[in-house]
Order: structure tokens, then C-alpha cells, then sequence
């Protein structure tokens, strides 16, 4: 007795079927590991995301109002006084609460901005200041990455406010309104 060959190929690619049906369920679990692990990576990155942006606004509002209160003492008969400006800096990147510990000396800077080449150089003659710099650091409590042995990320951002000055038709010192440069 002969068989069909059309029959006979029916009957393979059902037995190959047979075989390969269950070879997915093996996959599942790895690919559910794969997924919650991508998750979690995610949740971590966007907290730190999240904080660094706080962070950069809290650095940018300490370095406008440090530029403002610099500003106001450059003023003809203003006298020169580091401590209101590194005073005026903290309080205002304290009001942007990032969890971070309050800005000291050594992360705030005066300087001079040249708007020509974007350099930033801090120090020099009072008289040819008109830039601000701070640095914002603040620890990140992370959410599963401890599972990897690091629980906190530190965060660290950077940011310059400047004004202009230039000389008036009419010989007096002109300031422009402080704004971030970096």
C-alpha cells in the first residue's frame, strides 16, 4: 500500500508542531525577568532624573539671586560684601528643596562671565565682577538599585548667572537684569 505524499507531510508539520508547542512557556519567565528588570532600571533613572532637575533649579535660582544682590552692590556707592551674597544664594537654593544640605562657601564662587567666549573666571578686581557660580550637590536615595550594591547616586549640577554692564550715552554705568548663563 502506498501512501500519499501530500499525507505524509501533514504529518510531519504536525509533529513538529507537537514538539515546538511548549518551547514558549520555558521563554515566559525569562522574558518577565527581562521586563520587571527594565522596569525597575527605569524607575531608578527617572529619580535621578527628577532630582537632577531640582537640583539644577535650585542651583539656578541661588545664582540669580547671588548675581542680583552682587548687582545692587556694584551700584555706585554699594559696598562689597561677600557674606549677603553667599547668604542670599543659600536661602534661595534652600527654598528649592532638593533634600540637600546647605550650599557652602566652598560651592559658590564670584567672578567675571565674558560673553565673547563663555568663560567663566572667577576671582579678580571687584570693580569687573558681574557673575555668580554654584555647584549643587545632593545625594539620591535610590529605589532597587541596591539590589545591585549602590543605594544612593550623587547628584552634582553647575550654574553661572551673569548681568552685562555696559557704559550709558550719558557716561553712566548701566546693569542689566542678571539672567543664567550656564
Amino acid at each position: 500500500m502506498q501512501e500519499n505524499p501530500e499525507s505524509t507531510e501533514r504529518q510531519r508539520r504536525r509533529s513538529a508542531k507537537r514538539r515546538r508547542s511548549g518551547a514558549i512557556i520555558a521563554l515566559i519567565p525569562v522574558l518577565i525577568l527581562a521586563l520587571v528588570g527594565i522596569c525597575v532600571l527605569m524607575i531608578d533613572l527617572g529619580h535621578i532624573t527628577a532630582v537632577k532637575s531640582d537640583a539644577q533649579n535650585a542651583a539656578d535660582a541661588a545664582t540669580l539671586a547671588g548675581a542680583l544682590q552682587l548687582r545692587m552692590q556694584r551700584k555706585p556707592g554699594g559696598t562689597w560684601k561677600w557674606s549677603e551674597i553667599a547668604n542670599r544664594m543659600r536661602e534661595f537654593s534652600q527654598a528649592n528643596d532638593v533634600g540637600t544640605n546647605a550650599l557652602k562657601y566652598s560651592d559658590l564662587s564670584i567672578g567675571r562671565w565674558n560673553p565673547n567666549n563663555s568663560k567663566y573666571k572667577s576671582g579678580g578686581n571687584f570693580s569687573k565682577k558681574n557673575a555668580v557660580q554654584a555647584t549643587v550637590k545632593c545625594e539620591c536615595n535610590l529605589f532597587f538599585a541596591h539590589v545591585f550594591g549602590t543605594a544612593i547616586s550623587t547628584v552634582e549640577v553647575q550654574s553661572i548667572s551673569a548681568f552685562d554692564v555696559s557704559q550709558g550715552s550719558d557716561g553712566e554705568t548701566v546693569f542689566s537684569i542678571p539672567y543664567v548663563v550656564r
